[in-house]
């Protein structure tokens, strides 16, 4: 964050005039007043060194920690938003929240109406349709699928009100509401489940007082604590791979399909909406290039992805010569993709899934096909090139990661794997010495 001090009038000779304070952080700008003013004869405007401050006089003694201190508060107002948001902080919500701490009888809440919570809530979810007025902080529309948790907010706090036999509004929200509702989610969700849609309902609350619909202060008084577990899922191993490649009967051709294209996704590292979807026109001279869905609909820039064809995969593309057949929604290729892991040895084994529920740690009995997702395959790339040890800054300028922790999630080898893969390096290590 950059904060720096100007004069409202910085042309005039003599006389006094109003300061303000400049803030940008991370694309965006605003404007705070923190109600000063200075003789313009102690304030020093070096255009050449770019320097505007209060000069170092006796005068501007007081001044000067008065303007300290605002900033300050805009930077904590700040980082207290950050937190709880996880996100970036618009600039109409820092610049309110930072006015109403200096001026709080100056800005009430506009509309004193009371709207129920689960209304704005789909009111929100119309506002963030295309078209809409509402943007992600990128400034960008929002994708369809990310608008699927807040319907099913709804639908749990509809059933929340029902224990309760009453109807909260807006102005009901308070530290026992959140506290009720997030006790009565995590009595029956996984805690990653029940992250999800207090996720929403804490989003919710931002967007309410960005409309002025309840106090900006709301935000940082009355805490939605977002707790989260490390996921319990699966990647699949080369040879596990190999397995699902080498099986020659299933129910009917779909099946067939769901299997190639999902090892195409275990060869590549893409997302469903990209590994689903590629045009073999886009396979040359042993690499597939193009512009991922996400990159192009998040940052509207093309981002080419180069990735080299392996073995696998180049037996993939040549059963497909017209190209790939049309692949299944999510959801129904991951009910195939169970199917088919059920006729692999090495998956038809029992696996314990641990969920935390009730604050309780529970393992809940399956099979491990049952695990098996469209992301699995995303996720076993990405942990099958680390465990042969390609560098991560590789590996990341292939699947797309951005940052080295976020890639680290998807790495699901166990301590046995990375022992393994230490002995390796250090075997290699010593023959080159030799």
């Amino acid at each position: 964050m950059r904060c720096n001090y100007y004069l409202r009038s910085p042309s005039k000779k003599q006389g006094r005039s109003s300061i303000y304070l400049s803030v940008s952080y991370r694309g965006q700008r605003c404007i705070l007043f923190p109600g000063e003013s200075v003789d313009v004869k102690n304030w020093i405007n070096d255009k050449v060194r770019k320097i505007n401050k209060p000069k170092p006089v006796t005068e501007n003694n007081a001044l000067i920690g008065r303007l300290n201190r605002f900033e300050q508060l805009v930077r904590d107002t700040h980082d207290d938003l950050q937190k709880t948001l996880n996100g970036v902080v618009s600039e109409e919500l820092l610049t309110g929240i930072v006015n109403e701490k200096i001026r709080p009888t100056e800005l009430t809440v506009q509309k004193p109406e009371r709207i129920l919570i689960t209304d704005f809530i789909q009111t929100m979810i119309d506002d963030s349709q295309p078209g809409g007025s509402r943007k992600t902080v990128d400034d960008m529309e929002y994708n369809p699928n990310s608008l699927k948790p807040y319907t099913t907010t709804i639908n749990h706090f509809n059933k929340f009100q029902e224990t309760k036999k009453k109807k909260y509004f807006l102005t009901d929200i308070t530290q026992t509401l959140i506290n009720e509702f997030t006790n009565y989610l995590n009595s029956f969700l996984a805690l990653n489940a029940s992250a999800k849609y207090l996720t929403t309902f804490k989003t919710m609350m931002t967007y309410a007082t960005e409309k002025k619909l309840i106090g900006v202060n709301v935000s940082l008084e009355i805490k939605v604590r977002v707790r989260k577990a490390k996921a319990d899922n699966i990647f699949l191993t080369e040879q596990e791979i190999r397995a699902i490649m080498e099986l020659k009967e299933f129910k009917t051709p779909l099946y067939e399909v769901v299997r190639d294209i999902f090892v195409v996704g275990c060869c590549t590292g893409l997302r469903f909406q990209d590994y689903s979807m590629i045009d073999l026109k886009d396979v040359r001279d042993g690499f597939l290039e193009f512009d991922p869905e996400k990159m192009k609909k998040k940052y509207q820039i093309t981002t080419k992805v180069i990735i080299p064809v392996l073995p696998m995969f180049k037996e993939i593309i040549a059963k497909y010569p017209n190209g790939f057949p049309q692949s299944p929604c999510n959801q129904v290729f991951n009910d195939y993709l169970k199917e088919i892991g059920e006729l692999v040895p090495s998956l038809n084994i029992d696996y314990k899934k641990k969920m935390i529920r009730a604050h309780k740690i529970e393992y809940v009995p399956l099979k491990k096909y049952d695990m098996l997702v469209t992301h699995t395959a995303r996720r076993s790339f990405c942990t099958n090139m680390y465990l042969r040890g390609i560098p991560v800054e590789t590996i990341m300028a292939i699947s797309g990661h951005t940052t080295a922790e976020n890639f680290m999630k998807y790495i699901k080898a166990d301590r046995r794997m990375h022992a393994e893969l230490l002995k390796k390096k250090y075997e290699e290590g010593e023959k080159r010495d030799l």
